[in-house]
């Protein structure tokens, strides 16, 4: 296992089956989401809330992104330049889902408020 700050990452063997699909399966939608869907992602960015805790868990997902590193500090090497999907995570509620199974035991410091029913678009349930 790889240190976070305040707890540790799970290594890839320790995933099982079902969430290596989830985890290959969010990068092809945010993948997706951020070159075809703008509009979604916008939304969705106007409802998160907090900020970055550093824990690294987003650079991990699926596989280790070479550019991410841990000292002095965790951060992004190419931070300026990284690409959109890196600058928009989290996307939604699901991208947090992703993220907490490689650290389940770390909170991310980012957080999404409802849908409002004035939005015209139902409140949809976060679990999901």
């Amino acid at each position: 296992m790889s240190a976070a700050i305040g707890g540790a990452m799970r290594s890839w063997s320790d995933f099982t089956l079902r969430e290596k699909t989830v985890l290959a399966m969010g990068k092809v939608r945010r993948f997706y989401l951020v070159h075809f869907r703008p509009a979604y992602v916008a939304e969705n960015i106007a409802r998160r809330q907090g900020d970055c805790h550093r824990t690294g868990a987003c650079c991990n997902l699926l596989f280790s992104c070479p550019a991410f590193t841990w000292k002095p500090l965790p951060t992004c090497r190419i931070h300026r330049h990284k690409p959109k999907v890196c600058k928009m995570f989290p996307i939604d509620e699901r991208d947090l889902k992703d993220r907490d199974i490689v650290s389940p035991d770390v909170p991310c410091g980012f957080s999404f408020t409802p849908r409002s029913a004035e939005s015209g678009r139902p409140l949809r349930n976060a679990t999901k």
